[in-house]
């Protein structure tokens, strides 16, 4: 079965001949999960701006607290 919506009390899935099955949430909570499909890598972008008279110094700092 196929994830196809998760709302706040109940997940709905989607079996190979597209019959949807709803589970409550706190079935789903006591019960193994098998993942086989993962998500592709994703990120976030963020755009800003900063003076050309930065220091060097605070932008380093920055790279790095960002890494954090």
């Amino acid at each position: 079965m196929l994830v196809e919506e998760m709302n706040l009390l109940t997940t709905v899935f989607l079996k190979l001949n597209n019959e949807k099955v709803y589970y409550p949430n706190a079935v789903l909570a006591t019960k193994p999960i098998s993942n086989y499909f993962r998500s592709p890598n994703m990120g976030e972008t963020v755009e800003f701006s900063i003076s050309f008279s930065t220091p060097v110094s605070k932008i380093a700092h920055l790279k790095e607290r960002i890494a954090e």
